[in-house]
């Protein structure tokens, strides 16, 4: 089993792994619940969030397409509130002043995310990532900011070794 393991710890260090930054420039929203329509289920704004993101981000992507596992870095700027003073803009903009309370849960405004990045048939199987089970590692963090945006973070593996893909069970 030591052997095993060994040469399966040798493979993985030898996975390449390429990084690519983008920013979503949209007002952060969460994610809705689910609803159930007659025989479909749907959420709420995901169409519309998907759409923004194919128009104004897409392009600049060059064609990517995940289909191998990845990580996730995603800073979230919420739009700072219009009774702010000018002390608390500094704060705010100093990432010292944070979004909590009110302003939506992380993990909802995460799945808004996955959910903009994934292809789905109804809005024409765009996007550049095959399906969000691929995040192996993810990390969000709130902001408030004057120009309210994503900006996303993602660390794909080139493609799974073979001998990696064997023992997992995936070929």
């Amino acid at each position: 089993i030591q052997t095993k393991v060994s040469s399966i710890l040798g493979f993985m260090s030898d996975v390449k792994w390429h990084k690519i930054s983008f920013v979503i420039p949209m007002v952060p929203v969460p994610s809705h619940r689910p609803r159930l329509c007659g025989y479909r289920v749907y959420v709420p704004g995901a169409a519309k969030n998907q759409s923004f993101f194919n128009k104004h981000v897409l392009p600049g992507l060059h064609g990517l397409f995940i289909t191998s596992p990845c990580k996730i870095k995603a800073d979230i700027y919420c739009q700072t509130p219009r009774s702010f003073t000018k002390t608390q803009l500094i704060l705010a903009e100093m990432k010292i002043l944070r979004p909590w309370g009110n302003t939506g849960d992380v993990d909802n405004y995460a799945k808004a995310i996955y959910d903009m990045m994934q292809p789905n048939e109804k809005r024409g199987h765009v996007g550049i990532m095959s399906n969000d089970c691929l995040i192996i590692e993810s990390c969000e963090r709130k902001f408030y900011s004057r120009t309210p945006r994503y900006e996303i973070t993602i660390t794909y593996m080139d493609s799974i070794p073979n001998s990696i893909a064997k023992i997992l069970r995936l070929e």
